[in-house]
């Protein structure tokens, strides 16, 4: 007889004998005056790939027919995911999902309410990144800053990509390669004055670091600055 798909661990209806349904979830709270839609579903999501439940929110696990042997380790998983997503909900979003049937439907109502059109998205997201300044901040906060917004022009503008399989040309390699250089001049462009210098260092560079290499520079010019003025 095979095994029962709830004492498989690595089945997507195993069912966790330790599960708490107050459960401490790693991420923060979802809330429309927070503006954090895009980060808590990357944290979210995280967070069920950890229990092989992420079928239940992005539609690849049904419903199945009440008839049917999973039928109840169907309904037990939904209302577990959908508890843990409550859980995360600020209370007036609580209200808003709390009676979507299914987890997928809760998740989908969230994302219709916080994804507006693509096109106006990508020109706000672009907007807010030409205009990001550090603005007196530490270098940390500022690529803190930066790279929330960038994450979540991703979601929106991903990196494009060849799906014929054909090419030879090496085009999604150039994409990325393009991509991470607008990353990079997009940050540097919003640094102090006082960091003007390592930015031309890191202008001068060849072949040019990557954004996180910049940053590690940056920052550490930025802590030599602060121990000379002690």
């Amino acid at each position: 007889m095979a095994e029962s798909p709830t004492l498989d661990p690595e089945s997507p209806y195993y069912l966790d004998p330790d599960y708490q349904s107050n459960e401490n979830l790693p991420m923060a709270i979802l809330s429309k005056s927070e503006d954090n839609y895009f980060i808590w579903k990357n944290d979210f999501l995280l967070f069920l790939q950890s229990k092989s439940k992420t079928g239940f929110i992005d539609g690849t696990i049904a419903k199945p027919d009440p008839s049917s042997p999973i039928y109840h380790p169907w309904k037990t998983c939904n209302a577990r995911v959908k508890s843990w997503m409550m859980s995360s909900l600020s209370e007036e979003l609580r209200n808003y999902v709390r009676f979507a049937e299914t987890a997928h439907k809760a998740w989908e109502d969230l994302r219709v309410l916080f994804v507006p059109s693509v096109d106006f998205k990508i020109y706000e997201l672009r907007q807010r990144l030409a205009m990001l300044r550090q603005d007196g901040d530490s270098v940390g906060r500022y690529f803190a800053k930066f790279m929330r917004a960038w994450v979540e022009l991703l979601e929106y503008d991903p990196v494009p990509e060849c799906l014929c399989g054909c090419c030879n040309c090496e085009i999604a390699k150039r994409a990325k390669e393009a991509r991470e250089n607008e990353q990079r001049y997009a940050f540097l462009m919003g640094l102090d004055k006082g960091l003007s210098y390592v930015r031309t260092q890191i202008m001068l560079m060849n072949p040019p670091p990557s954004l996180h290499q910049a940053f590690v520079l940056l920052d550490k010019a930025e802590s030599m600055m602060k121990s000379t003025l002690r």
